[in-house]
């Protein structure tokens, strides 16, 4: 999946994936402005797709 939004946020996004994926456990919930999306160490494709939307909703 490609990931479009702010270049620090896709960064961040990344990391925290990476890391809950080496985990195989966890969720994690970024919040901007009251946006808020979970990351999970096994995500689903709803998964993917909100995170996708919410990435492009803060594309700064």
């Amino acid at each position: 999946m490609a990931l479009v939004g702010s270049p620090v946020l896709v960064a961040l996004v990344t990391l925290v994936q990476n890391w809950l994926t080496r985990r195989q456990s966890g969720t994690v919930v970024l919040e901007i402005g009251g946006d808020r999306v979970e990351l999970t160490g096994s995500p689903t494709e709803l998964h993917r797709e909100a995170l996708a939307a919410f990435l492009a909703r803060h594309p700064e």
